[in-house]
């Protein structure tokens, strides 16, 4: 059974989508399965993900609405959903199933996708712009895709506006400033926005929530549309940065000198 919420005439419905992920001082790599190890590692919050919180509730206090939680995993997920709630989301969603283990990001977007159109629909749906164990950025874009939703990613700067939103996003060494109008999926960076703190009356509410479980007879989502196409290949560590070169001495004339012919050595010019 879905919970309901009668909420006032020109409210909005507003979705917040978070992660439990590992904490990165902990991350171990199973290099014969390709796949991070979780096991005996300590969890949290995907960390863009508190800042998709706040700007959901940042729209719900702007104009009027609840925000609601979901999160896709294991039980010990529920914590970041109570975390939510603490800061004033009102009810949560915990999506699991065996057929969902091991999803990549097409199959987490058609879990997602079925189960916002079975609770929804929502006006927005906010989320992180990417996680730090899978950092693929790619889930908003095809969630948005499959709802038929306006789709704003990465966002750094969020403005409200009347029918929509309108962001700003690092492009280069500039910034797009991009609207969509609602319903809209937007995702949030670091820069987006300071998150509240959780309040008495919300760690009250997180005590008492009731995270309602959906499954996937619940959702009914074809065995198709849960495989996982993409497939890790290898895993390998990033380049070593080169070690930087000193130039001693006092005059800076005999300095330049030396590094524009440095510089020429490695036709930099």
């Amino acid at each position: 059974m879905f919970s309901c919420f009668l909420l006032k005439e020109g409210a909005m419905k507003i979705l917040v989508l978070l992660k439990e992920v590992p904490v990165v001082s902990e991350i171990k790599i199973d290099r014969e399965k390709l796949t991070i190890d979780r096991s005996g590692v300590g969890k949290m919050m995907n960390p863009s993900d508190r800042h998709a919180i706040e700007a959901a509730l940042a729209l719900a206090d702007a104009r009027g609405g609840e925000v609601t939680a979901m999160t896709m995993g294991p039980e010990s997920s529920e914590d970041i959903l109570r975390e939510a709630v603490s800061l004033g989301v009102k009810a949560a969603y915990r999506l699991t199933d065996k057929a969902f283990a091991g999803a990549d990001t097409l199959a987490t977007a058609s879990v997602l996708k079925a189960a916002i159109d079975a609770t929804g629909p929502y006006d927005a749906i906010f989320c992180g712009s990417s996680t730090i164990d899978g950092v693929t950025g790619q889930v908003p874009a095809k969630l948005g895709t499959m709802l038929g939703y306006g789709i704003l990613t990465n966002a750094c700067k969020i403005e409200i506006g009347e029918a929509g939103l309108t962001i700003d996003r690092k492009a280069g060494t500039g910034y797009e400033k991009l609207t969509a109008a609602f319903p809209l999926v937007c995702s949030v960076t670091e820069d987006a926005n300071t998150p509240r703190k959780p309040s008495i009356r919300g760690r009250t509410a997180s005590k008492k929530l009731v995270v309602e479980v959906m499954d996937n007879e619940k959702l009914q989502i074809p065995a198709e549309s849960l495989k996982s196409p993409s497939k890790v290949m290898g895993l390998f560590p990033p380049p070593a940065l080169e070690k930087g070169q000193m130039i001693p001495g006092e005059d800076p004339e005999a300095a330049v000198a030396e590094l524009v012919g440095i510089l020429q050595g490695h036709a930099a010019f």
